[in-house]
């Protein structure tokens, strides 16, 4: 919330008509200082309610998708960003990135983040995995070029491989086994394609330091966002998704007695509500300020990413002025949600779709003019050029004079 309208921060606070205020005479909330120079293409939001989701500890597919989604639950249909990536397809046609909270993970596949029914977005935990196979064909030395001709050489095997075996199948097992044939041929060509483009992406690709392997996670997930946005500079990818918060972490590398100790989980149990005594040795002071830093840092990942969208010359204006980055919470506003208030901010207007440097609160939840977290998700689909006036499921607690359809229409150009 910015300084001099802190009344709409209170705990509880329940706005009885919409609030639209023009960023430009007010001042950033001190933990998203980093973002000031992008204060004209910028818009908070307040106040879209998501009562569809129903875990505690927040939406999973729920919160991009729209739908209804537990814990432990499979994804019943895709989410918007995969949506968005298969209307901009890319050589990567969708990055997804974890902050991981192991030093050996890999993989994680997303909670929040879905291709289609029953399967979810594989996400990249190892920023040095990450780093080699979107730029390892850039990685100088005897010993890059040799893992870069065995994996050729590999995908090359594996495409001819398939191919004999199908020749032994019936028509039933050929069927199956076209779905890996297609899986390897599309590996072995985005390894050529990426071959082809060895200047640019020489150019762009991200210093490989010390962060790529370390073993604390805010390190590597500094790295996620280098990649992220050398991905999007150099086309790779057109869509990016990037997990920058999970339960069991630390943040070992924040400078606070406490952080190393106590996880994400532990913190929002003790930074809700003034006064409540939890089962976790902090107090309610304490646990607001170390929420407070890890958003400040979440907030300059952020302002990175604008920073070196903004530099990179497009059309008639910049990167940036053609992209749109949303951030927000699977939880929406507090600890055990009841997804009453989904705070979130739009950084870029994606070709001058929506009118920002603004803070809109809209109502509260079933109050007139309410509107719902899908009515953002419209909204993106709308300046995608995909006008979807239906989006996910509906939430049935709302009455009939809540407008569940169509974009945000004080948020569209």
């Amino acid at each position: 919330v910015p300084k001099g309208l802190e009344e709409c921060g209170a705990d509880q606070f329940r706005a009885e008509k919409l609030i639209d205020r023009p960023l430009g005479d007010l001042e950033l909330d001190d933990s998203m200082r980093s973002l000031e120079p992008f204060k004209d293409q910028l818009t908070i939001i307040q106040g879209l309610s998501s009562k569809i989701c129903k875990g505690p500890h927040g939406g999973h597919f729920g919160v991009l998708g729209a739908y209804t989604s537990s814990d432990h639950a499979p994804p019943r249909k895709e989410t918007l960003d995969s949506t968005l990536a298969k209307q901009f397809p890319g050589i990567f046609p969708h990055l997804a990135f974890h902050i991981g909270t192991k030093p050996d993970e890999l993989f994680r596949y997303l909670d929040i983040s879905a291709q289609g029914k029953n399967t979810r977005t594989p996400a990249y935990a190892s920023a040095m995995l990450a780093y080699k196979e979107i730029f390892g064909t850039v990685l100088a030395g005897e010993g890059a070029k040799i893992e870069a001709e065995a994996q050729r050489n590999l995908m090359d095997f594996l495409v001819d491989d398939v191919k004999r075996a199908k020749r032994r199948l019936n028509s039933a097992e050929k069927e199956k086994l076209d779905h890996y044939l297609h899986g390897f041929e599309a590996l072995r060509d985005r390894q050529v394609k990426l071959r082809t483009m060895g200047n640019v992406l020489g150019d762009h690709a991200p210093q490989l330091d010390d962060k790529f392997s370390s073993e604390i996670e805010t390190h590597r997930l500094e790295a996620h966002f280098d990649l992220a946005a050398a991905a999007l500079i150099t086309g790779l990818t057109n869509v990016v998704t990037v997990r920058a918060d999970q339960l069991e972490v630390r943040y070992q590398g924040f400078d606070h007695p406490r952080m190393k100790e106590v996880s994400l989980h532990d913190i929002g149990h003790t930074a809700d509500v003034e006064g409540i005594t939890d089962r976790f040795d902090s107090n309610w002071q304490q646990g607001r300020e170390m929420r407070r830093r890890i958003r400040a840092y979440q907030m300059d990942l952020l302002a990175g990413l604008a920073g070196k969208l903004k530099a990179v010359p497009e059309g008639d204006g910049t990167m940036l002025d053609n992209t749109v980055i949303v951030f927000l919470s699977d939880a929406g506003a507090r600890h055990h949600t009841g997804y009453e208030n989904m705070p979130l901010l739009v950084l870029g207007n994606l070709r001058g779709s929506f009118k920002t440097g603004r803070y809109l609160h809209y109502p509260a939840y079933n109050q007139p003019g309410h509107r719902v977290l899908a009515n953002l998700h419209m909204s993106l689909l709308h300046a995608a050029g995909l006008p979807e006036d239906h989006y996910g499921d509906r939430d049935l607690g709302l009455g009939d004079g809540i407008d569940q359809d169509g974009p945000l229409a004080e948020l569209m150009a």
